[in-house]
């Protein structure tokens, strides 16, 4: 017995050893064919706000590519051309950065616009917009010392009889207040306002709660209010929320909504994942959860995908895109309801959060054409888990031009949306927005320039706006529910809810342990398998290893379908 235990013993090492020098030399192999990725320019540059005139002579802004030499870059200030020049410097280990360089000594006072687009020889273009502020501080000093040369001419050569005058002159009390005006000084110190300060005007229900609210799936007043805390460290806020709406609302077939403790961190400074262009496709980068929150809105409401608990797009069923027959889901006012657990939801629009009735109106007035219709740039609804912000339906164009944001994802041919996300496809360039349901410009909260998505309900090609929020992450991303993707057993999946995530097990049936075992079985199991079985197993399970750390979710179309990918029966309005 103790023979044979020893024996079994060193099989499996040796599986597990020969396992590891295989996976080794195949990823060594594989790293090696790898291919370079064509990604697009990128641009950066972070300019002042609000400068003095003279103070700023030239902005630089940095241009990187695979290929410098091959791109071509454009840039207008003002919206009018005006002559590219660069800067070129040394990398110390070689190479050359390069730099966009555009001449300010001949603005004037006000606000300028500065846009810069660069385009590689692939044709993909990336653009850079900024606003800058001149202010005419300078000019007042200028004066200020104009006058006193002034005043001592005057003195020079009027001794007597216009002596008066002269006292007068230099006492002039006007100019004294013209020099120390204290609206300037408002003027000039208004944009420094704190970090905290900028949080508390973004987020809802963040002083002293929100209005009292009612779900209108009870019988009596529930009197819910909203509330929203926020803590901030050196890199990262923290979000407590209770979870409800600032808004009457409809728990749905999941009612009743409840009180929550909901916990979000982000940080303050998103950075973007190097290994995703969402321009091209989701290809490296990484998806937003299938089911259960993707992000959170800024009344402290969980911002969930399109999916729900059977497993097809909810938003897409509820405009009657196909009939939902495998379990009853209806969302009610500004596309919410609440799940098992009581947690209230966004799966689409969520901007009635900012939306306010009018005298005879009341909460169930509120049409999402108002939303959609705005003259000016829509707020913020919400923030992603990778920090970037997520804004309402309009947003500015690339002349600053305010227009209603569209998505760049279409059924595909004889899809409904039945199926979920999976019956979806990425079409570059169809609307506004990336494969991430995002894009790069200046926001009325951030005048130099962000990565930011939008709540969509149209696409390019004026079918339904599929992924209403967001479908992957541009930044890099800060899971909440502590990087496990199986989170959310019994409330967002399992039993009578819908099916596991991808990868995850779905669970042996109640009293009784899992029978099946597979290939990992094996590895955790202190009887050897079969002797002759050793290297094949060794085998599978360097592919395994190797295949795992590979797999990446990826939505990409490279040929157009034409329209039939549209929403032909999905009512994009809703009624």
């Amino acid at each position: 017995m103790g023979t044979k235990n020893m024996s079994s013993s060193s099989g499996t090492g040796t599986a597990l050893m020969v396992a590891l020098l295989v996976s080794g030399l195949f990823a060594g192999c594989f790293g090696e064919t790898v291919e370079e990725v064509d990604e697009p320019p990128v641009l950066e540059g972070s300019i002042p706000g609000t400068v003095a005139l003279g103070e700023l002579y030239d902005l630089e802004v940095e241009i990187m590519d695979e290929s410098l030499g091959s791109v071509i870059v454009n840039v207008e200030v003002n919206d009018l051309p005006v002559d590219t020049v660069f800067r070129t410097q040394d990398y110390y280990m070689g190479g050359e950065r390069k730099f966009v360089v555009i001449g300010t000594s001949d603005l004037g006072v006000g606000t300028h616009k500065i846009h810069i687009s660069a385009e590689d020889s692939s044709g993909q273009q990336t653009t850079w917009m900024a606003l800058i502020t001149i202010t005419d501080e300078i000019q007042e000093t200028d004066d200020d010392e104009s006058e006193e040369i002034v005043e001592e001419d005057t003195q020079e050569n009027n001794e007597t009889t216009e002596e008066p005058v002269e006292n007068e002159t230099t006492e002039e009390p006007v100019e004294n207040e013209t020099t120390e005006e204290p609206v300037e000084n408002e003027t000039t110190e208004e944009p420094a306002e704190t970090l905290e300060e900028w949080w508390s005007r973004i987020l809802l229900c963040s002083e002293g709660g929100g209005p009292m609210v009612d779900d209108y799936n009870t019988t009596e007043e529930d009197d819910w209010r909203c509330e929203v805390e926020f803590l901030i460290d050196s890199e990262n806020i923290t979000i407590h929320a209770n979870g409800l709406p600032n808004h009457d609302f409809h728990s749905g077939p999941g009612c009743c909504a409840s009180e929550q403790t909901a916990n979000y961190t982000i940080p303050l400074e998103p950075t973007n994942d190097t290994g995703c262009n969402p321009i091209v496709s989701t290809g490296g980068c990484t998806m937003a959860p299938e089911r259960g929150a993707v992000a959170f809105a800024v009344n402290g409401v969980a911002i969930y995908g399109p999916e729900d608990g059977p497993g097809g797009d909810a938003v897409a069923g509820q405009e009657g895109a196909y009939e939902e027959d495998r379990q009853e889901v209806w969302l009610g006012l500004c596309h919410g309801h609440s799940g098992p657990g009581g947690e209230y939801h966004y799966h689409a629009d969520g901007n009635c959060m900012h939306w306010h009735a009018e005298s005879n109106q009341t909460w169930s007035d509120y049409s999402m054409g108002s939303s959609r219709s705005l003259s000016e740039h829509s707020p913020i609804v919400g923030f992603a888990f990778d920090g970037y912000p997520i804004y309402g339906f309009v947003g500015w164009d690339e002349n600053q031009s305010s227009t209603e944001m569209t998505s760049s994802y279409r059924l595909k041919e004889n899809k409904t949306g039945y199926n979920g996300i999976d019956d979806y496809e990425y079409v570059a360039g169809m609307g506004n927005l990336d494969s991430c349901n995002g894009h790069y410009g200046v926001t009325p909260d951030y005048p130099h320039g962000t990565y930011h998505y939008h709540t969509t309900w149209v696409n390019g090609e004026g079918g339904i706006g599929f992924p209403y929020f967001i479908n992957c992450y541009r930044g890099e991303y800060i899971s909440a529910d502590g990087d496990d993707p199986c989170a959310g057993h019994g409330e967002t999946w399992g039993p009578g809810i819908g099916p596991p995530p991808d990868g995850c097990d779905s669970g042996p049936p109640p009293g009784q342990m899992g029978a099946s075992r597979g290939l990992a079985g094996w590895v955790g199991d202190l009887s050897a398998p079969p002797e002759g079985a050793i290297f094949s197993i060794s085998i599978a399970l360097a592919l395994f290893i190797i295949a795992s750390s590979r797999v990446r979710g990826e939505a990409s179309c490279e040929a157009a379908r034409g329209l039939a990918g549209t929403a032909g029966e999905c009512r994009p309005n809703p009624v």
